[in-house]
């Protein structure tokens, strides 16, 4: 047995082999290791036989990789001690401690490369995508659409009245040509009379019970008022309603001609206005002798104005603007129309005198914007409960009579742009106190003078003397053209100085009788009597 303090192991260097395992050199890499005396001789042949061994069979392996890796195999990663090889160190302790092997160091290689840069962007853009169609082709219908409804049965409707009015009302359906308000589209179905229970069908169309059948509904009134529906005439329409009493028709564009109403026994209020009517006078109204209401206005009616139109019992008669002409005739005295309007027409002659016979029943008259002439009637005072009276834009000559001082219920006189002369009589302007007198024009005419009372409504605007040959008032004719029309006899009316009613307040100034009944005075005289 040895004993004492053993003496210092001799050292050994670890060297690892010279090529790592892609064939490539490494650097020497020494560890200490001690090892005990006794088997210094047995480790050292140990370590040297493996080390040879190793270092053969590392230098294979080599060289197998080293072919892999140019034909471009791929070698599995292994974790190897091949070799680690143990060399006697100079340290005294000799100890196999720190002998170890380690890993081999990280590959030296380069880092890869960067990816390439995207290619650049071309120099143009690419085209834009083609536009969509202008009008791409409609859906197809969901559900095709509805056809038409089916006709009613004759035992659908309430009676046999309507009955018989439904091929009328549709017949009359197919000629309209122009519907924009769509109120045709309203005329289906049976129920005519829906409008009597409030309903919305047949629009237009209003009935009521007749009088010699209370229990039996049918169609009484017709109204197409503003609906403007264009049809080439109403014949076979309005006439085939029997129990038709009035018919209005305002603002639509039918024309043709009237159909004959006569049959009609109800019949009493016919509205034809603003439609495209023409030709003459309708044949088919003066045999209407039940009428109270006939409205012509706005169309383009022509020629003379049958006489019995005025025979006709009308409360309201309104023949204005259209193309009338000719002479009104006396029977404009038989009229029983308290509005009564022949404005803007070419009427021509004297305003009749017989208008004094509408005494009491004539409220307003229209005869503004014509052509008529002839002296202003002395009658026109003789009408009792006048309340308009409108002639101006005519040719009607003479003084203003007297007798216009009578019409105490007058709110409106209008004999403008005429050739009226002479002096404004006071008694026609103390109708501003007396009577209702408003407005009073009496501009564009040939008055020298006016009354004392006249002078009052002339500073509160309420008449109006401009344009005439009043010395000292603004804005009247030159002289030299007032003078000239003086002088022409033909302008010259006569003048009756009588006034036909008692007026409050007033007496007339006493006229000097003029020899042999005649005289001349601005136009004063006798003359045929009347004015026309």
């Amino acid at each position: 047995m040895v004993t004492g303090t053993a003496p210092p192991l001799p050292s050994y260097t670890c060297r690892q082999p010279p090529f790592s395992r892609d064939g490539r050199s490494r650097g020497v890499s020494t560890m200490a290791v001690r090892v005990p005396n006794h088997a210094l001789v047995l480790a050292l042949v140990v370590v040297l036989s493996t080390a040879h061994d190793v270092a053969s069979a590392t230098e294979s392996s080599s060289h197998t990789r080293s072919a892999e890796g140019t034909s471009g195999g791929n070698a599995p990663s292994t974790v190897s001690l091949v070799g680690c090889g143990c060399a006697p160190s100079r340290s005294s302790t000799g100890s196999l401690e720190g002998c170890a092997c380690q890993p081999p160091p990280p590959s030296a290689c380069p880092p890869p490369p960067p990816p390439p840069p995207p290619p650049p962007a071309p120099a143009c853009p690419p085209p834009p995508p083609p536009p969509p169609p202008a009008c791409p082709p409609p859906p197809p219908p969901v559900c095709p659409p509805p056809g038409p409804a089916p006709e009613p049965e004759p035992w659908d409707f309430e009676n046999e009245k309507l009955r018989a009015l439904y091929p009328v009302i549709h017949a009359f359906k197919q000629t309209i040509t122009s519907d924009p308000l769509g109120v045709t589209a309203t005329w289906v179905g049976k129920d005519i009379c829906a409008s009597h229970r409030n309903g919305t069908s047949y629009k237009g169309f209003y009935c009521d019970f007749p009088p010699d059948a209370n229990t039996t509904l049918t169609v009484a009134s017709i109204d197409f008022n503003g609906f403007h529906l264009c049809a080439p005439t109403l014949a076979g329409f309005i006439d085939a309603f029997p129990d038709l009493a009035l018919f209005h028709a305002n603002s639509n564009n039918f024309s043709g001609d009237l159909p004959d109403l006569t049959h009609l026994r109800y019949f009493y209020e016919l509205d034809l206005s603003n439609n495209a009517f023409s030709g003459s006078f309708p044949a088919a109204v003066p045999p209407l002798g039940g009428l109270l209401f006939l409205d012509l206005r706005f169309n383009g009616f022509a020629g003379e104005v049958p006489p019995p139109v005025f025979g006709i019992s009308v409360e309201a008669l309104f023949l204005n603007n259209n193309g009338f002409s000719g002479r009104i005739p006396d029977t404009f005295g038989s009229t029983t129309a308290q509005y009564l309007v022949v404005a803007n027409n070419r009427f021509t002659g004297p305003i009749p005198r017989s208008i004094f016979n509408v005494s009491g029943t004539l409220s307003e008259v229209l005869f503004l914007n014509n052509d008529f002439s002839g002296c202003l009637p002395y009658e026109i005072g003789l009408v009792e409960g006048l309340t308009v009276f409108d002639a101006g834009g005519n040719r009607i000559r003479g003084p203003i009579p007297l007798s216009f001082g009578c019409l105490a219920d007058v709110d409106a006189l209008n004999l403008a742009s005429n050739q009226l002369y002479g002096h404004v009589p006071d008694v026609l302007c103390l109708l501003y106190k007396t009577g209702k007198l408003t407005n009073l024009s009496l501009s564009d005419n040939y008055f020298h003078s006016v009354g004392y009372h006249c002078l009052e409504l002339v500073r509160s605007r309420v008449m109006d003397v401009r344009r005439n040959c009043i010395p000292g008032f603004p804005g009247q004719r030159p002289p030299i053209e007032c003078a000239l029309f003086y002088a022409d006899p033909r302008n010259h009316c006569p003048f009756i100085p009588h006034i036909p009613c008692d007026l409050p307040g007033f007496k007339p100034p006493a006229i000097a009788a003029l020899p042999d009944g005649k005289g001349v005075v601005h136009g004063y005289g006798e003359g045929s009597g009347g004015g026309n």
